[in-house]
């Protein structure tokens, strides 16, 4: 059941990740990120850019901090091995974690 949920979750956030928009569509405007999407205090906050970016875009990033092993073991197929050495899924959205799976750094790749 867990590993269904981690399947479905991580293909969400491949999709999300490779295909996010940083221009809003429809009613999914500069909206602040919803209450149960909120970063938890050890991870970098999202950089003031990130703002200007949907709330689906943003609950993505929120996402990736929050279950960090179910995008690593997902692969990445759309090409930033070549241009940035990304491995995995997670490396689209985070650009640096520390010891604690705490989001050190973020990556601007799932921006679009």
């Amino acid at each position: 059941m867990k590993k269904g949920f981690l399947l479905i979750a991580a293909t969400v956030l491949l999709t999300a990740g490779c295909s996010a928009s940083s221009t809003p569509s429809g009613n999914d405007t500069k909206a602040e990120t919803p209450a149960k999407w909120v970063l938890d205090s050890k991870h970098q906050p999202l950089p003031p850019e990130f703002k200007q970016l949907s709330a689906k875009t943003q609950e993505t990033y929120v996402m990736a901090a929050q279950d960090p092993d179910a995008l690593a073991a997902v692969p990445c197929y759309c090409g930033c091995y070549e241009s940035d050495g990304h491995t995995s899924n997670l490396d689209c959205f985070v650009d640096k974690m520390g010891p604690n799976k705490e989001v050190l750094a973020w990556d601007p790749m799932g921006t679009g």
